[in-house]
Parts: structure tokens; sequence; C-alpha cells
């Protein structure tokens, strides 16, 4: 019988429903298109599209985003996350 590795806990982020509009207004206010935005995360254009439809991103890009913003000086426009352990 193979060896379990211990599990980790997990993090999870909650983000609030005005997620995608705050994705707008930080796009906006910092200057960059979609594309250059989505380069700027290391994603796809699709994944961008679909943060802009209201689908939230993994915690990956969460955390990408969220540290562009703090780069920028924009981190005001993000709505805060709220981190919980996921089992």
């Amino acid at each position: 019988m193979p060896r379990q590795r211990p599990r980790s806990p997990r993090t999870a982020y909650d983000v609030p429903d005005d997620f995608a509009g705050a994705f707008e207004r930080l796009k906006e206010a910092s200057g960059l298109t979609w594309t250059e935005l989505a380069r700027q995360l290391g994603t796809t254009e699709s994944n961008v599209w679909r943060w802009r439809n209201g689908v939230v991103p993994n915690t990956r890009n969460l955390l990408a985003l969220q540290d562009l913003a703090r780069r920028l000086g924009l981190e005001h426009l993000l709505p805060t996350a709220t981190a919980r352990e996921r089992g």
C-alpha cells in the first residue's frame, strides 16, 4: 500500500460579490489593455474574460492580481478577499 502524504490545510478565499466591477475599475485605472493585463498576471485572455463576467479567479490568480494592484498602487480598488481554510 502506498504511503499517503499528510495533507496540509489549503487556503480558499471568499471574494465579495462586486469582484467583476472592481476588476473593471482596476483595469481602467491601470491604463492597461485586457491583453496586457492578462500578460502581467501570467494568465490567459479567456481567464480575464471569465473574471469580467463574474467568475472568481483561483487562489493563484487572485494573489497575482492583488500583487499587480499593489505594484501599481491600486490595491484600494480591489475588494478584500477573506481567507479561510478548507479541508
